[in-house]
């Protein structure tokens, strides 16, 4: 069995890497201790096409497979300083993104997945909790159904990308005998 990258493989890799060697640098140090999130550069990336990396092409993404959008990713961070914006963008492609798409109702990945794509969305994933940190069978926060939607009462601790979101995926249970 081959285990070589091809070609494609590759070309993405190299393209990624040069991309962020020339579109995301800026004074990454006077960012950092001021505490900002560049949407500039969150923006750029969407439209050169890395939040849409593993999404199929029908919800706006580039319908990669997983192991090369894992390459394309360590190409962005050989080439992006910014260590938060790889992180935030990898936090909402792995851990909201492809729970859409794996979970979601067909209404909600055509409604949802597009914007996280195309950056005019971000997403936030939230399940770590005070005293059970991301252990999904400790959760205490619940979702009482209430007519068309679900009321939260929990807290939440460490969500990715929460001071920026417009899109949040919360982790609770609709019965908490069932663990």
């Amino acid at each position: 069995m081959d285990f070589s990258w091809t070609p494609d493989q590759i070309e993405l890799h190299d393209a990624v890497a040069a991309f962020a060697r020339t579109a995301l640098q800026d004074d990454l140090i006077r960012r950092d201790k001021s505490s900002e999130f560049s949407r500039d550069f969150w923006n750029k990336c969407a439209e050169f096409g890395i939040q849409g990396l593993p999404i199929p092409e029908e919800y706006g993404g580039r319908g990669y497979d997983t192991v090369t959008t894992a390459f394309a990713m360590e190409a962005l961070g050989y080439g992006c300083r910014d260590n938060g914006l790889l992180f935030g963008i990898s936090a909402q492609m792995w851990s909201v993104q492809m729970p859409i798409l794996r979970f979601g109702t067909e209404s909600q990945k055509l409604k949802y997945l597009p914007g996280l794509c195309d950056g005019s969305a971000i997403g936030a994933h939230g399940m770590s909790e005070p005293g059970s940190g991301s252990d999904a069978f400790s959760l205490r926060t619940t979702a009482e159904r209430r007519g068309d939607r679900y009321v939260l009462n929990g807290s939440k601790t460490f969500v990715s990308n929460a001071p920026v979101a417009d899109l949040l995926i919360v982790f609770a249970s609709t019965e908490l005998t069932k663990g």
